[in-house]
């Protein structure tokens, strides 16, 4: 059976432009300030301020080793620089990185010149950092150690995020029990009705109510948190219900009921190790529902195969009608993909399948830079296979 729904010609990611003067809150919720005037950002932290300062050294940014030279182009440097003379930590610099690539966000990468030691005291500290965590690289054109190309898609895969700052907030195994490595690959096996696959065994799930994910979102002007739904939370559980029970929802997840049957759907979800419930806030203010899935022990792997062991999906409902809206539900997807990834750097794909005759099918080739595969039936739906690619998430995906 064909679908009629209506496509759109793809996706293009927004351009946001900060205000000239900006403040916003970093995962931990503390806050940051900046300032842009005739093309210098300020950064005001606690203790300092740091300023990113034109420059008239110049380094290319097209990529070195593909580029043919006639057709390379070069960009002017900033130069990274306390605004009195002093040492930086590494959350100073990592927090000053975050306020330039908001700045700059339709960048891929920026030549960046690290200030001399009379002004940045322990230079060769940052410069370890920066190009140990992956933040930045020595270019081939670079004339000293000094000279960097930093770049926007290793920030926002967490490269060189100080743990109390990270978008991640409950990370397994958590860094104070495993700092080096992720969950260790031990073969696992399940055996259901629908799936039959032999997979990683998944890690432990943090506890009912720890916050999973935290980013301020710049288009909107709030902070979104992502949080393990806690069934034993009243709060949670009456949002959670009367979501499940409106009519706009049902139309796509069909699953409402009395209070019975939502307990017994979210104790089963919370006993599934291959799925996590998550509900979704706007400044502490209850707006949704959402799931991450290892997708090769879901109903995905099984009816479309050919996933990866790391490979994950996402189901979201928005359930107040306050917090729906075009930017409020791309920040929302972003954010659930966003998390996906950076729990494990091993997933390659996160996924999709909503039903192919719903109308928010346009609205996820418009805002996320996903594939659309093809469509399919599963056992209770026809579903559009939705496949979005690391690289191409952190490429073109509207982290600002």
């Amino acid at each position: 059976m064909a679908s009629t729904t209506t496509r759109t010609s793809g996706y293009v990611r927004e351009k946001y432009t900060p205000p000239i003067i900006h403040s916003f809150t970093l995962p931990d919720h503390s806050s940051v300030r900046t300032t842009e005037f005739d093309g210098v950002i300020g950064v005001d932290l606690p203790s300092l301020s740091i300023h990113f300062e034109h420059s008239q050294r110049s380094l290319r940014t097209s990529p070195h080793g593909i580029v043919n030279d006639d057709r390379a182009v070069s960009s002017p440097a900033v130069v990274m620089k306390p605004k009195e003379p002093s040492e930086l930590t590494i959350a100073d610099v990592w927090i000053s990185l975050y306020a330039f690539w908001i700045h700059r966000s339709q960048l891929e990468v920026h030549p960046l010149i690290l200030a001399d030691s009379t002004s940045l005291k322990n230079i060769d500290e940052v410069l370890t950092y920066l190009t140990h965590s992956g933040l930045a690289f020595v270019p081939p054109d670079a004339q000293s150690p000094h000279e960097l190309l930093i770049i926007r898609a290793s920030f926002w895969q967490g490269a060189g995020a100080p743990t109390h700052l990270h978008w991640l907030r409950t990370p397994i195994p958590s860094p104070s029990l495993s700092l080096l490595n992720p969950f260790p690959f031990t073969q696992s096996f399940t055996r259901s009705e629908h799936v039959l696959t032999t997979h990683p065994l998944r890690p432990p799930k943090p506890a009912p109510g720890s916050v999973i994910y935290s980013r301020y979102i710049h288009q909107v002007g709030e902070h979104l948190t992502l949080t393990h739904i806690d069934a034993s939370n009243p709060d949670h559980f009456a949002s959670y219900a009367k979501w499940q029970n409106s009519d706009r929802v049902n139309v796509g997840w069909r699953e409402k009921g009395p209070d019975d049957k939502h307990r017994v759907f979210l104790a089963n979800r919370l006993a599934d190790k291959h799925i996590m419930g998550f509900i979704v806030a706007w400044n502490g203010e209850l707006a949704g529902y959402g799931e991450m899935t290892w997708a090769k022990e879901d109903l995905m792997g099984t009816y479309v195969g050919g996933l990866g062991d790391y490979d994950q999906g996402t189901h979201l409902l928005i359930g107040e009608e306050k917090f729906r809206g075009r930017q409020r539900f791309t920040a929302v997807m972003t954010s659930m993909k966003h998390a996906c990834f950076l729990r494990d750097p091993r997933t390659e794909v996160v996924v999709g399948e909503p039903r192919a005759d719903l109308p928010i099918v346009p609205m996820l080739i418009a805002y996320l830079p996903q594939e659309l595969n093809r469509e399919f039936e599963l056992p209770h739906k026809r579903g559009v296979y939705f496949a979005l690619r690391r690289e191409r998430f952190f490429q073109a995906a509207m982290l600002d």
